[in-house]
């Protein structure tokens, strides 16, 4: 079967899709189509004349409540549906490409499981290239969302050996900077900062120079050094991580940053990041999105001054407050309220650490209505936690019990081990205090099983 009757089955199928959905919604194809797209696109798409872009698709599933990956087939679906078979899909490019944007798609919507049968499921003798570095990549990727540390290290080094042979430059730096993650997954901090301090020079030295990407680097970083106790390094690459991230959250210059980076991808013949690059610009067109990479950076940051100065970490925290408040977002400010809420309770003023923590809760909540999500983030566990410290130095046993229980509950759910064990041993030495052995060896035990997981 040629590339174009391969597309031509994938939009029927994506076409006939989306009309069934929108009919048992009974939604008219205006409804569905503005304000991003016109009526006769969406009437294009269902009749299968158009295959929608994977951001197309996005928002259409979206306004039909359905994951994205529910409009993509799969290569497991019969002739029925599809008209295409197994062996025919594995053998267009066509198909391969479809297969590894869903199992993306999958990882992006936390749904790292699906995208490890979906990958699994690949005949990879018949993959070469990209796609064959795309493959491992992003089955390391998944991976390391899974904690299976091991198979993340393999699949990862598998990729970066091919991403050598094709001089792949940009895909190698992709990998490294996973690599590092899963070092600092680990417990292995040293080799988690040699691996991403690689990734930053090579990303100074590089054209595009990506500034998102520089950020996150800079953020790794900083967790990295805070781990290996130097503070004064911490800080550093923590303020670099802001000193970006305040720049870009201005709207209209984040828009041409978007633009610039996706011109000289495509200049440089690298499509497919030009591609992720200008979907994100159309995005930023359609709503205003607070990068959520600041409320973390902020949290680590309050960490870190906590560590090395109490009373710096409270000037420069409450100077945030004052004089930036307006460009923060509500995410931010509830991250950085919690902080403050931390430096009372350590100074045994519970009175000003309720307050700034019942501050915290509204900005989470206020954070998750924009966001419309379900407000599970790491601030709001922090939130909830130092709730649970609180009562507790009020001896409100109870009500510090069901605090704890919420939030060390999200931290399972956000899969991050290292802060659950660490919380786990601060409520299992609060409950000991209290005589309670029984329990506080339940959370000293699960403090030790997070802590081997995160190993």
């Amino acid at each position: 079967m040629s590339d174009d009757q391969t597309n031509n089955k994938l939009g029927q199928f994506v076409g006939a899709k989306i009309r069934a959905e929108r009919l048992a919604q009974k939604l008219t194809q205006s409804k569905l189509a503005l304000p991003e797209f016109s009526v006769s696109y969406i009437s294009a798409i269902e009749r299968g004349q158009i295959h929608p872009s994977l951001r197309a698709l996005e928002i259409l599933a979206q306004r039909l409540g359905l994951p994205s990956a529910e409009l993509i087939p799969s290569h497991t679906q019969s002739n029925s549906t599809t008209g295409i078979t197994m062996n025919s899909a594995k053998n267009d490019d066509a198909a391969f490409e479809l297969e590894i944007l869903v199992a993306h798609t999958h990882i992006l919507q936390g749904a790292a499981a699906k995208a490890i049968t979906q990958l699994e499921e690949l005949a990879t003798n018949k993959l070469r290239g990209s796609y064959l570095i795309r493959y491992h990549y992003l089955l390391g990727w998944a991976y390391l969302l899974t904690a299976q540390w091991q198979a993340c290290m393999d699949a990862l080094a598998k990729a970066e050996i091919i991403a050598k042979e094709c001089n792949d430059d940009s895909n190698s730096l992709l990998i490294r900077n996973l690599m590092g993650m899963a070092y600092a997954a680990t417990g292995d901090y040293m080799q988690a900062l040699k691996t991403h301090q690689y990734c930053l020079a090579l990303v100074e030295k590089r054209q595009p120079q990506d500034p998102f990407f520089l950020c996150h680097l800079y953020n790794q970083l900083g967790q990295h050094l805070a781990h290996l106790n130097d503070h004064d390094s911490t800080l550093d690459a923590f303020q670099q991580a802001l000193a970006i991230i305040e720049e870009l959250n201005k709207h209209e210059h984040l828009q041409a940053v978007y633009i610039d980076i996706a011109l000289q991808y495509s200049a440089a013949s690298e499509y497919e990041q030009a591609s992720i690059s200008f979907y994100k610009c159309i995005e930023l067109q359609n709503q205003r999105k607070p990068l959520p990479l600041q409320s973390e950076i902020y949290r680590y940051l309050g960490q870190a001054l906590m560590m090395s100065d109490q009373e710096k970490a409270r000037t420069y925290l409450e100077g945030v407050l004052q004089h930036h408040s307006n460009e923060l977002d509500a995410l931010t400010q509830a991250s950085i309220l919690t902080n403050l809420a931390e430096w009372f309770l350590l100074n045994n003023h519970l009175e000003e650490a309720e307050q700034y923590v019942e501050k915290a809760e509204q900005y989470v909540e206020k954070a998750c209505k924009l966001a419309q999500s379900s407000g599970r983030t790491l601030i709001t566990s922090d939130a909830l936690i130092m709730r649970g410290r609180i009562c507790y130095a009020q001896a409100k046993y109870e009500n510090g019990d069901e605090y704890f229980a919420a939030g060390l509950e999200m931290l399972e759910e956000l899969n991050l081990p290292a802060e659950q064990s660490s919380q786990s041993a601060l409520y299992a030495q609060l409950l000991e205090k209290q005589g309670k052995t029984k329990e506080a060896f339940k959370y000293y035990k699960q403090a030790y099983e997070r802590k081997r997981r995160a190993v």
